[in-house]
């Protein structure tokens, strides 16, 4: 009889710890469905925008500018690697203030945005 008891309690045991793992990867599964991959629209401003994390050399390749130039217009003398560095890292190195570093690179891709027709 006491075996019994036992396995019963240990069944009701085993049935819960199911009925937990159940539940918790149903509510997992839903949650990895809703995960939206992020597109320009939805992309938030401030520390998430695009001006932020791309690097000289990549705005240098984007827009067929030359990186000397993309320097220049930051007023920001290179040292070798810089040009590999995002902007946001660039700015906190040399001390400019983010704000400046969007204007100078509004002044960068304006011209070239102007040309396609979109928006600045």
């Amino acid at each position: 009889m006491k075996k019994k008891v036992i396995l019963s309690v240990l069944f009701m045991l085993i049935i819960t710890i199911i009925l937990f793992i159940l539940k918790t990867s149903v509510g997992l599964h839903k949650d990895v469905k809703n995960v939206r991959i992020p597109t320009k629209e939805s992309r938030h401003l401030g520390e998430m925008s695009t001006y932020k994390w791309i690097t000289v050399k990549k705005l240098s390749k984007k827009y067929d500018i030359s990186e000397e130039e993309i320097f220049k217009t930051f007023e920001i003398v290179p040292e070798p690697g810089d040009e590999n560095i995002p902007i946001k890292n660039l700015s906190q190195k040399y001390n400019i203030s983010l704000e400046t570093m969007k204007n100078n690179l509004s002044k960068i891709i304006g011209p070239y945005e102007n040309k396609k027709g979109k928006k600045v």
